[in-house]
């Protein structure tokens, strides 16, 4: 008979091990279990919001409201929620995220807990149409999912409503308890026809923390737990997350700038908001097509989303010229490709840029307005970027990800630095000088050093600091950073 014998045990070799390094990490990037139900979301890319407020559309003052102010029902009524999906469908919308109300008593649909609460009769405040409902029927027929703006501080600016809810500062757990009454009507009214809330106003500095934001979580998911919820903190220097009780960032910034390391930030899914004019919902852009498509697309990229504000109009038409930028959006992520650093292993090619004074305290204009920052890393020596209003100034560069650098070149335009400086740090915060030059004729500068661990690079040029010296105001045509 023969004995038995242990089953033989397997060995993992080298190159199994090399193998699950490289791959176990793209695996959790591909299904990251962080927050399931943000995938659709970061699939989407981006989306349009759009603000809808009594004192816009129905305000013959502002060119939202096309000359006409009426009854706040009256306005409502007259939104055209098949023309405005159609044009979200050409826009080539991910999603929508449209106002519900904000500071006043006026809502875009019935709402029997505000009524309740507030003391106004049907159709005084909360409009009688349930423009939601039409919204949702609009956009579903053209697969468009919708998200919904509310916010925090309710309608403290309605002599009447505010004080019914208990609106006061700091925020009390009774006024969110009573505010949130009307989001959890609206939720279990909608269930999954509403798949998102944006919700402005739940800043620490009016009593939002943790417990409160928790309850308020709870009332806005209500009918649909999978609903994914932001809570606005402010307008913080870069994207920050806020709250455990939330399911990606509110992201609230005044440029399209900043770039996620990953796509997640602190579990939340990284979503960045901001307006395409001047300001939110104003008419036209500030940005050219191809550089807003490939910032979205390099976001998306790298996990993150962006909900791009326009103007929307009393009808639901959109400016022209905005709907023009948006399609040209959805045609970059629908098209757009990587490309490959040039040269080479460059870290610095097409990441974003600054220009700033030369102490990095403040934002510069751009001279001449067409010399704009991110022309110093195109990877096109025919480019410059070039700070106005101060001799001496700096350049910077986020890498985004942290790396040890150990070599940066700088090409200068027809303008060049005679005095200048490598500066690098890690959180932007604390900096050393990794190189410096004095005397520079002007030619390539190239410098190596040990490695530093290093997100944040900059060119700081002190000489030339006025005219008539050697050199001229520093133009950088192109700057390389490498590891």
């Amino acid at each position: 008979m023969t004995p038995h014998r242990p089953p033989r045990k397997r060995r993992t070799t080298d190159l199994q091990i090399a193998l699950l390094a490289v791959l176990l990490p793209l695996a959790l990037a591909e299904g990251d279990p962080m927050n399931p139900n943000t995938d659709w979301f970061q699939k989407a890319g981006y989306g349009v919001f759009v603000h809808y407020l009594a004192g816009l559309q129905n305000n013959r003052e502002q060119l939202h409201s096309l000359g006409r102010q009426t009854s706040w029902d009256e306005c409502v009524r007259e939104f055209d929620t098949e023309s405005f999906a159609d044009t979200m469908a050409e826009v080539g919308a991910g999603y929508v995220l449209f106002t519900v109300m904000q500071i006043g008593r006026e809502l875009i649909a019935p709402s029997a807990a505000f009524d309740r609460i507030s003391g106004y009769r049907p159709g005084e405040a909360c409009a009688t149409r349930d423009l939601i409902e039409d919204l949702y029927q609009s956009l579903s027929r053209r697969n468009i999912p919708l998200m919904l703006y509310y916010t925090g501080d309710g309608p403290r600016g309605d002599p009447k409503a505010g004080p019914a809810f208990g609106w006061q500062s700091p925020v009390t757990a009774e006024f969110v308890e009573n505010w949130g009454s009307v989001a959890q009507e609206y939720g279990e009214r909608y269930g999954d026809k509403v798949v998102g809330w944006w919700v402005d106003g739940c800043y620490p500095w009016i009593g939002y923390d943790d417990g409160k934001l928790a309850a308020f979580s709870k009332a806005l998911k209500a009918g649909n737990p999978k609903r994914i919820v932001a809570f606005n903190r402010g307008v913080d220097p870069k994207v920050l997350s806020y709250t455990p009780h939330e399911d990606y960032t509110c992201g609230e910034q005044n440029h399209f700038f900043d770039m996620p390391v990953s796509r997640f930030l602190d579990g939340e899914q990284w979503h960045l908001l901001s307006y395409l004019g001047t300001g939110w919902g104003h008419p036209g852009t500030q940005y050219g097509k191809r550089e807003l498509g490939e910032y979205v697309f390099d976001v998306n990229q790298r996990g993150g989303v962006v909900s791009i504000d326009v103007l929307l109009f009393r009808d639901g038409s959109l400016d022209r010229s905005q709907v023009e930028m948006l399609k040209a959006v959805r045609e970059e992520l629908t098209t757009g490709k990587t490309r490959p650093p040039i040269p080479p292993g460059n870290l610095a090619y097409r990441k974003q840029a600054k220009l700033l004074s030369l102490d990095g305290t403040h934002e510069l204009t751009v001279n001449s307005g067409v010399h704009f920052p991110r022309l110093g890393v195109d990877g096109h020596l025919d480019t410059i970027a070039l700070a106005g209003g101060e001799w001496p100034w700096t350049y910077e560069v986020d890498l985004v990800d942290t790396a040890g650098v150990q070599r940066i070149k700088v090409t200068f335009g027809s303008g060049y630095a005679t005095r200048f400086e490598f500066r690098v740090s890690a959180d932007g915060a604390n900096w050393q000088t990794a190189a410096s030059k004095a005397d520079h004729d002007g030619t390539p500068f190239e410098a190596a050093f040990d490695p530093v661990k290093a997100r944040y690079v900059r060119v700081c040029a002190q000489k030339p600091d006025g005219p008539d010296q050697p050199g001229a105001q520093m133009s950088v045509a192109e700057l390389e950073v490498y590891e």
